[in-house]
């Protein structure tokens, strides 16, 4: 899908380290609700590095299967974390799941476009503001987990973002940012 090694590299780098970021913010989480997102982000991760190296119209079954338990795993832990923790929480799994579906557009837009962009066969007005769209909220997005990681002293430690944490959604957010400029 992507004929460009510029944005192939990008993405494998982006994708790539927020999955060892996720294996890593893993072994540090003091919750079950927390592992499981970390699970549920290498999965991600995982599964966009595949459809950056241009996996997504051979295995695109097995990628959609992967998204699909990612997916249903923050939309069940938004219901869970109501109960559990009187809604804390549930903002993280909501945005966790709103990111899986702009993964699996990719996914979709990969899958379906014949090697290239010219071959993309939703190349509409519609959908082309879409990705673009989509590709600025990601920008602002990733500079947001930045700034909420860097540049806000931690005054509370129990309020206070994990770096790995920051550091692991701000490259899933910039990678997919990259991703959705590759399919427009």
């Amino acid at each position: 899908m992507f004929r460009s090694w510029l944005i192939v590299a990008v993405l494998l780098v982006f994708f790539g380290a927020a999955a060892v970021s996720a294996a890593g913010s893993g072994f540090r989480a003091k919750g079950v609700y927390a592992r499981m997102d970390s699970v549920a982000a290498v999965a991600l991760a995982l599964a966009m590095t595949a459809v950056g190296l241009g996996w997504a119209p051979i295995a695109a079954g097995q990628l959609e299967m992967t998204l699909a338990l990612v997916l249903a795993w923050f939309v069940a832990s938004i219901g869970f974390r109501a109960r559990a923790q009187a809604g804390r929480g549930r903002l993280r799994a909501l945005y966790g799941a709103v990111v899986t579906l702009l993964a699996v557009c990719v996914l979709f837009s990969a899958a379906r476009g014949g090697g290239s962009a010219t071959d993309h066969p939703v190349h509409q007005l519609a959908a082309v503001l879409g990705y673009a769209i989509g590709c600025l909220v990601m920008v602002f997005a990733a500079t947001g987990w930045l700034l909420a990681t860097f540049a806000h002293p931690p005054r509370n430690s129990q309020n206070a973002l994990p770096r790995l944490t920051g550091i692991r959604e701000a490259l899933m957010a910039a990678g997919l940012a990259v991703a959705l400029y590759a399919v427009s």
